[in-house]
């Protein structure tokens, strides 16, 4: 298994799961000064990519109201957010989240995912994205797993290629990027091809 369940959490985690080199957790509105430095400092990096957003989205003030919005979903079963942070120091360097998330007969759920620009290429968003889904499939017994990604971006196709990811098409209009409405690449991964695909980083 790529992860681990930590035992020791800190007071602004609910809950926290480690790899080899790092600590995806969820995080408490306390650390929104820390959430909103590191979408400030990578505004420009995932600005192409990104949803849109105004100004006020990179404020501490603002960030609190979002890290509220994750605590209740994650509370009420809706969305998977995971802060990533190097184990060494602590760093906030990304996030994996999971959201649309269904029950019952469908067992579903999409994967978003950001970076830090001065920790990309370093492998950091396979272990996260790695660990993440295993833990999905494995603790909350996911059949599917489904990522959409613009077509020109490239490190994020390469990503889910390399994870096991299969190309499904396009989806048609999806999402508001950078000023518009974007098409989308589909992937998903089934949760019973998860040992074939998944490293074990």
């Amino acid at each position: 298994m790529s992860y681990e369940i930590s035992t020791h959490r800190t007071r602004c985690e609910l809950l926290a799961i480690t790899t080899n080199r790092l600590r995806l957790s969820v995080l408490k509105k306390s650390e929104a000064a820390r959430v909103a430095d590191y979408f400030l400092r990578n505004k420009d990096f995932h600005q192409k990519f990104a949803q849109t957003h105004n100004d006020v989205y990179f404020t501490a003030a603002e960030q609190k109201r979002y890290l509220a919005y994750d605590v209740n979903a994650f509370l009420a079963g809706e969305l998977v957010p995971l802060w990533v942070s190097l184990k060494d120091t602590g760093e906030l360097i990304g996030r994996v989240s999971f959201f649309n998330i269904a029950y019952g007969g469908m067992m579903n759920c999409a994967a978003g995912y950001h970076l830090d620009e001065a920790h990309t290429g370093q492998g950091y968003m396979t272990e996260a994205l790695a660990a993440a889904c295993d833990f999905m499939f494995e603790e909350y017994k996911m059949h599917r797993i489904e990522a959409f990604i613009l077509p020109e971006n490239e490190p994020s196709l390469a990503l889910v290629r390399r994870l096991g990811f299969d190309y499904e098409g396009k989806r048609i209009s999806y999402m508001h990027i950078n000023g518009r409405y974007r098409d989308h690449e589909a992937f998903y991964m089934l949760r019973e091809d998860k040992t074939e695909k998944l490293p074990n980083l």
